[in-house]
């Protein structure tokens, strides 16, 4: 079963016209601790507020790296509200906090830039490395406790040009709303449990989006995990035969898991799932129907090894959306790249093996 084309059709136009009549104000607040604290003490409630109080219509949230450890909160404001007054009493509230409440640990103090330089290779261009490091090729980094307004620059060809931008900010919304549910739930900070939950809405996006197709999905996360580990250096001792080993129970835990997962995919009726999961299945096979209409209509262009051009089928336009809306989801439950490696090559091993 799939959603209609007309209902996914609706939806894309109303995202054109939510982003015709707003704008996203954003701010980045660097804070040494742990971000989880930052998100649940200060940054959610204030941007619960600012909705509850029509000041803001909806919001996400990024946790990132480059300037220093830091949260980014950007809140879509109807043009009727003025700027400065949003700004003001984000300004204002979050510096309160942070006066309050400030991080004691201090921004990292990096002694061997490797991580760093890897990081931000995987993501800027040579040009962009003056703003960001020193003459003497050190990182610059932003005071600790502190909030500062940014722009808000769109990477339109990683998630798909305009309307595959409206689609992933759609995403990011309620990405951030799940990770906040989840964080209200506690024990995010408890590792093992963390990557229980991601696993399971990893596979779930990936099901959906993919179209609950078995091959597809195996072999996504096959590439997702060769992405992660050959892009950021990561070590992975987990895919030698003593780590196989060690991690064979896990590898038994989701090959039962994931054939209820899988089948609710591919029929796109998730009532059987527990209510954390189904709600996020509906979602993501709405992105999914999103997708399809996009392809259908002025498609969805991405950057490819071979330049920007336009995504050649729907499904391909969908597996370079599952990449980054399944990192981006997982970014808001403060799970690491070396745990994302992780996470698909248990998947791809209890879907078969991971080659």
């Amino acid at each position: 079963m799939t959603l209609a084309p007309p209902a996914a059709a609706a939806r894309i136009a109303r995202e054109r016209e939510l982003d015709a009549g707003h704008r996203w104000q954003a701010y980045h607040v660097f804070y040494g601790g742990a971000p989880i604290v930052l998100l649940s003490e200060c940054l959610l409630p204030l941007a619960d507020a600012l909705v509850a109080d029509g000041v803001a219509t909806e919001y996400f949230t990024i946790n990132y790296w480059l300037e220093g450890s830091h949260v980014r909160l950007r809140v879509r404001v109807p043009y009727g509200v003025p700027e400065q007054a949003v700004d003001d009493r984000v300004h204002r509230e979050i510096e309160a906090y942070l006066a309050a409440s400030p991080s004691l640990h201090p921004m990292t103090e990096l002694t061997d830039n490797g991580f760093y330089d890897r990081l931000f290779a995987g993501e800027f261009t040579e040009a962009d490395r003056p703003r960001y490091f020193d003459a003497a090729g050190r990182p610059r980094f932003m005071p600790n406790n502190s909030v500062h307004r940014r722009p808000y620059e769109r990477e339109w060809s990683r998630y798909g040009g305009p309307t595959g931008m409206l689609i992933a900010e759609r995403h990011f919304v309620e990405s951030t709303a799940q990770a906040a549910r989840l964080m209200r739930l506690g024990n995010l900070d408890v590792r093992t449990i963390l990557l229980g939950v991601a696993s399971q809405l990893t596979f779930l996006t990936a099901a959906c989006l993919l179209g609950g197709d078995r091959e597809l999905v195996h072999d996504f996360f096959v590439a997702y995990h060769r992405r992660w580990v050959a892009g950021y250096g990561q070590g992975a001792v987990y895919t030698a035969d003593a780590g196989r080993r060690e991690h064979a129970g896990t590898v038994r835990a989701m090959a039962e898991r994931i054939p209820p997962l899988m089948d609710a995919a591919a029929r796109a009726d998730f009532d059987a799932l527990p209510s954390w999961l189904a709600d996020w299945g509906r979602m993501n096979a709405r992105v999914a129907a999103d997708i399809r209409e996009a392809h259908r209509g002025p498609g969805l262009t991405f950057a490819y090894d071979d330049g920007v051009r336009l995504a050649e089928s729907a499904t391909a336009a969908s597996w370079s959306l599952a990449h980054s809306l399944i990192h981006m989801t997982n970014n808001r439950m403060m799970v690491s790249v070396a745990d994302e490696a992780f996470i698909a090559f248990q998947i791809a091993e209890a879907m078969g093996g991971a080659r």
